[in-house]
Formats: structure tokens, C-alpha cells, sequence
């Protein structure tokens, strides 16, 4: 029988047991997110087990280095509908306080596969728009109903989510991300020689999945602006894979920019690039919270950014980085050249961003946050 959220077995005393169900462990700025917070819960405590519904992506060290445990539950693809059994019979050996599910497979499957489990309390964490269609309104209607809490990164969505799905305020928790950011070991010039980038060339970087969402066709048509306006030295990076990379390279080639435009796949070492490179660009259609964002702030590299919602909690135009007016690529290229005006006044703008985002990032405070959720949840119900 479905329960509401929150109401089930007592917990027992002592560390709430806590179960993180996602897709996979290996793959974008989610999975990373899941691997930072739950590497660290252990020590706020609470003990973490991570489900993973399909491979996880992780080799045998990647796991052990996260010092939980991983569950595979090897879901082969969207057709194997066998394992949302598997899915059940797990959460009901593990019995767990809570379960924090993630992304779309989270959403539904998982939300629905504990309140199966006899799971009391569930979380959701929002991290971007899911496709919408009458089946999956009247679904989220439903398992909204039977979810403790809701975790956003900002409080522009949190504002959102209460609106526009009539969720109590206070049952949704504004919980900003934990980045996780180490020096790279490369200087400059060696990450440059490896990447075939001249010295002279003055580049943007944009790692992220090449999708409609991150919109790199505006930072492409936006160097081709500056191009025509004379400023032949900005070369663009584009760290990612997707959908839209044979449209992209369609772009650059017809705007005469193949040279210039550089592809380099997914790169697991994303963050170790940064470097190399002297702009971070970020021409998103949305975003939540991206991880990317914060590396480059915590990294020493200025932004620029279209204005998408929430992204005020982030940069403050003119002295954390800069933000096009609108979301054309006249707008983005004249934020860009807004930002190269004046190298001592770019130098300064990333000085004060890396010093915010020391503080709005810190990874170890993103996990004691959830912890003190949980805590008070099953603290609740008891």
C-alpha cells in the first residue's frame, strides 16, 4: 500500500540510512554531484549506499574511491523493463530511512519503486526540466504528493518549482552544490601544446554536453561576430558530446570558423583544462546549477553567460563576470568583448569570483546541509 512521505516505520536511533538512486555514476554534472555529496555524508553522519540503475560507469577503483557502497542494478537499456523488480527487491533488502533519487529515472522508477519498497520518506532532487506530457503531470501529481522534500541549488527555482507544480515552500530546500576543484597539475603551456592551441590565441571555453539546452551555436555565431569586427585571435573550445555536434561543426565550417572551433569530446579531465584557457563562456538556454560553472569561477577564469533564470545567484554582472542582455549572439559577442576590454579589470573580476565561489560552493558544507535534512525528516516521522 502507497504511504504518504514520511510516515511509515520509526526510524531506528543513530545515523539515518540513506539510499541515492540514480541512472549512473559516470556521465555529466549530476553524476558528479552525487559522487561529491555521498562521499562525504559519511562523515556528517549518515550512511550512504548509491544505487545505480544502470552500469554504473565506475571501474573497480572509480567505486572504491567513493567509499560507499554501489549497487548495479543493470538496466541494459530503455526496453528492459525487468529490472524495475530488481529495482524493488533491492530498496527492500536495504531498508533504508530515506531515498534520494535523481534525474529522470529517479523521478519516476525510483520514486515509484520505493513507495513499493515500503520506503517512508523520499527526496527529489530538481536538477533540470523533464519533459512534460498529460501521463507524467498526472504521475508527478502523484508521487509530488508522497515526497518529503524537494532539493534545488538556487533560490530563483525554488521559487519556480512552489509555483508551478503548488509545492509548499517549505518543503523545498534551496541547497546550492559542492564543487569539487583541485589545482591542475598542467601548466598553461603544456595544456596548450597537448591541445595543438597557440600561445597568441586568446580562448573560450565551453564544456558541456553539445545539446539545444547548452546552445553552443550562439558562442560559435558570436566569434563569428567578433571575427568580422576584427578580432582575429579568439579561438573557441568546445569540451563535450551530443546530439547537436555534427550540426555545430556544420556551423563553424559555414561560417569559415573550422579552424577555430575546436572539438574535443567528452573529457573526463574537463575541469584540468582550465588552464589553458582564458574565457569561460556559458551560452545556455537554462541551467540549475552547474557544476562547470563553479570550477572555472573556483579555477581563476572569468564567465560570460546569457541571462538565464538564476544565474543572478551566481555572477553579478560587472564584478563576479559578465552577462549578455539577452540571448542573441550580438548580445553574447558584446558581453565577450565587454570582458576583454580591460585585461587588469578581468584580471580583478575573476580575484572576486574565485572568493565567492569559495564560499557558495564549499563541498563540505553542501553535505552537511543534507545531512541536517535528513536528520529532521526521519527525526519527524519518528
Amino acid at each position: 500500500m502507497l504511504t504518504p512521505a514520511g510516515h511509515g516505520r520509526a526510524a531506528p536511533p543513530g545515523r539515518p540510512r540513506v539510499v541515492h538512486l540514480v541512472p549512473k555514476l559516470l556521465e555529466g554534472g549530476a553524476e558528479a554531484l552525487v559522487r561529491s555529496l555521498c562521499a562525504r555524508l559519511g562523515a556528517h553522519g549518515v550512511d550512504v549506499t548509491i544505487v545505480s540503475v544502470y552500469a554504473s560507469g565506475l571501474d573497480a577503483a572509480g567505486k572504491s574511491s567513493l567509499g560507499v557502497p554501489v549497487v548495479e542494478i543493470g538496466r541494459r537499456g530503455r526496453g528492459d523493463l525487468g529490472y524495475f523488480p530488481r529495482l524493488v527487491r533491492t530498496l527492500r533488502e536495504l531498508r533504508p530511512d530515506i531515498v534520494h533519487v535523481h534525474l529522470h529515472t529517479g523521478q519516476y522508477a525510483g520514486r515509484i519503486a520505493a513507495l513499493l519498497a515500503g520506503v517512508g520518506t523520499i527526496v527529489l532532487t530538481v536538477h533540470g526540466e523533464e519533459p512534460r506530457g498529460l501521463v507524467r503531470a498526472l504521475l508527478d501529481r502523484a508521487l509530488h504528493a508522497r515526497t518529503a522534500r524537494f532539493v534545488v541549488f538556487t533560490e530563483a527555482q525554488r521559487r519556480r518549482l512552489a509555483a508551478s507544480e503548488r509545492i509548499p515552500r517549505e518543503r523545498i530546500e534551496a541547497i546550492p552544490n559542492g564543487v569539487e576543484y583541485a589545482a591542475p597539475a598542467r601548466s598553461r603551456e603544456q595544456v596548450r601544446g597537448a591541445l595543438g592551441i597557440c600561445d597568441e590565441a586568446f580562448v573560450l571555453y565551453a564544456p558541456a554536453r553539445l545539446c539545444a539546452q547548452k546552445n553552443q551555436a550562439v558562442a560559435i555565431d558570436a566569434l563569428g561576430i567578433l571575427a568580422e569586427q576584427g578580432d582575429r585571435d579568439l579561438e573557441l573550445v568546445l569540451a563535450g558530446a551530443g546530439t547537436d555536434e555534427a550540426a555545430l561543426r556544420a556551423r563553424a565550417g559555414e561560417r569559415g570558423l573550422s579552424a577555430r572551433v575546436h572539438f574535443l569530446g567528452f573529457r573526463s579531465d574537463a575541469a584540468a583544462l582550465l588552464p589553458a584557457m582564458d574565457l569561460f563562456v556559458m551560452p545556455s538556454i537554462w541551467e540549475r546549477m552547474p557544476i562547470a560553472l563553479g570550477e572555472a569561477m573556483l579555477g581563476g577564469l572569468p564567465v560570460v553567460s546569457t541571462p538565464w533564470e538564476g544565474v543572478a545567484d551566481f555572477i553579478i554582472d560587472g564584478a563576479t563576470g559578465f552577462i549578455a542582455t539577452d540571448f542573441t549572439a550580438a548580445a553574447f559577442a558584446a558581453a565577450i568583448a565587454r570582458a576583454r576590454r580591460d585585461p587588469s579589470t578581468l584580471a580583478r573580476i575573476a580575484e572576486t569570483a574565485k572568493a565567492f565561489a569559495e564560499s557558495r560552493f564549499d563541498a563540505d558544507a553542501t553535505a552537511g546541509r543534507h545531512a541536517s535534512m535528513y536528520r529532521a525528516l526521519i527525526g519527524a516521522r519518528a
